[in-house]
């Protein structure tokens, strides 16, 4: 009789997924993570259902594109009534554990978690977040859209969050817990603010660089609000903004290192098998296209990094078919005997990791851009080496990209290719209800403007919300 593995899942946050060892990144030092990719099975085109924090969560936990969720944006919230796959493994007999951040809002910060022994970084109410958030001292608005306002190397809140999230992982993996346990450890970084260890931070600066496609802006409407905001980025502060990314994602290597080392010796404790999975919930333009953040659909922003290792699989594989975070769940359920949630997108990627064939699969990625002060939906489709991009009512502007001819995307071959543009086109639009997920999207925004007023005026206690330390808010000593 097969043993039922306990299962880790390190979560990080905004993590590129070109930016480690592993992948070929010549700057980067993640040794932690090459390793596991040497004793893992690594997916080279695993791609967010949304890039975005809380719509991509949402849709990791539901097995469901943001179409079926309604969650486009970070306002976003699940509903009570709606199945997460930390149901189906804690129904299955698991203890399913959340260490660190989610990014649930509202009363239910559990969706099938049994235990949270980590608060949240962020707040779990609306109208909490901006110049509201008097605990970040002067690093208000660094972790949303004013990043560039802190740049450099010393400590933040983000960094103190994560060392918090490590030591309540590492604590709890040196008990001893008789049943088998599903964890998901979920690291802020590295998610700007854009503030590394001062020796990392110096490390890098001299080495970070400016990417080829920074020197060419597209035109694109549904970017333009996100260029907009970015019009302060030149090459000075782009490459300090580099240096601390890349010294924020040493940082989690090294994080990674620690939580890799405590899983082997419980597993050894216990005698049971286990399974262990790293990844992130979207990506980090990085300068890229002349953008930082997300909410675009370049590799930089919508692919993630994406690799698993453990009992039952394979080491050493690269698979290039193209695989989603949705598959998380259903991947996982399969691995711990357990029912998938209802209606899923993605699939369980077991068969492949067990050495199962590719298969001639395509994924898709949604998103809700502003155009002129309206909602736009947009989709990515990735088949084979191709990636189509499409935003409603924006025909003109559709984009068609050979990554293996042009990684950095930087040749739109939409009117040259329209043999494959047209198909994979019509394979997009295919089940893409536009009306329909502007009407919903907008009711959700309503509700959230009126919550939002409510969250301002009304103190509602938030328990699990990790009080930031005074000393997390000194600014940068290096910069």
């Amino acid at each position: 009789m097969n043993q039922s593995p306990d299962i880790l899942v390190f979560l990080s946050d905004q993590h590129h997924a070109k930016y480690a060892g592993y992948v070929g990144h010549d700057t980067v030092r993640t040794p932690h993570m090459d390793q596991l990719a040497e004793e893992g099975t690594v997916f080279e085109a695993a791609y967010t259902s949304c890039p975005l924090c809380v719509p991509s969560r949402i849709s990791m936990l539901t097995g469901q594109l943001p179409e079926k969720t309604g969650v486009y944006d970070n306002n976003g919230a699940l509903g009570g009534d709606q199945a997460t796959f930390l149901h189906g493994i804690a129904a299955a007999g698991y203890e399913t554990v959340l260490c660190g951040r989610m990014h649930f809002l509202g009363d239910d910060q559990r969706h099938g978690f049994t235990r949270r022994i980590m608060g949240e970084m962020t707040p779990l109410y609306w109208g909490r977040y901006g110049p509201h958030r008097k605990d970040l001292g002067p690093y208000v608005g660094t972790m949303a859209n004013q990043s560039l306002k802190i740049v450099g190397g010393g400590t933040s809140p983000v960094l103190e969050y994560d060392k918090a999230v490590i030591r309540a992982a590492l604590e709890y993996l040196q008990q001893e817990h008789h049943k088998p346990q599903c964890i998901v450890v979920g690291t802020y970084g590295p998610h700007h603010s854009f503030v590394a260890p001062p020796e990392l931070y110096q490390h890098y600066k001299p080495v970070a660089g400016v990417p080829d496609s920074f020197y060419r802006e597209n035109g694109h409407p549904a970017l333009q609000e996100l260029h907009e905001q970015f019009q302060a980025l030149n090459e000075e502060n782009l490459i300090k903004v580099r240096a601390a990314y890349l010294g924020m994602i040493e940082t989690i290597d090294g994080q990674l290192g620690e939580v890799r080392s405590a899983w082997r010796e419980y597993l050894k404790r216990s005698g049971r098998p286990g399974v262990f999975v790293y990844m992130s919930d979207h990506g980090e333009q990085a300068g890229e296209q002349r953008l930082l953040g997300k909410s675009t659909f370049y590799e930089g922003s919508a692919a993630i990094p994406m690799m698993i290792s453990g009992h039952g699989v394979i080491a050493g594989r690269r698979v290039s078919q193209p695989v989603s975070i949705m598959d998380l769940g259903p991947t996982l359920c399969e691995f711990a005997g357990a029912d998938t949630p209802p209606r899923p997108d993605g699939i369980s990627l077991k068969p492949l990791i067990a050495g199962g064939p590719e298969s001639d699969r395509y994924v898709i990625s949604e998103c809700m851009a502003n155009v002129d002060g309206k909602p736009v939906p947009g989709r990515m489709l990735r088949w084979r080496q191709w990636k189509y991009v499409s935003y409603a009512a924006l025909d003109s502007h559709d984009m068609l990209f050979d990554l293996s001819a042009d990684p950095c995307e930087l040749n739109n071959l939409a009117a040259d290719r329209t043999d494959i543009a047209q198909s994979l086109r019509d394979t997009l639009y295919q089940s893409w209800n536009i009306p329909a997920i502007v009407e919903k999207h907008t009711a959700k925004v309503e509700h959230h403007r009126l919550l939002s007023k409510w969250g301002y005026i009304v103190d509602v206690a938030e328990p699990e919300r990790w009080p930031v330390p005074k000393e997390a808010t000194a600014l940068p000593v290096v910069e």
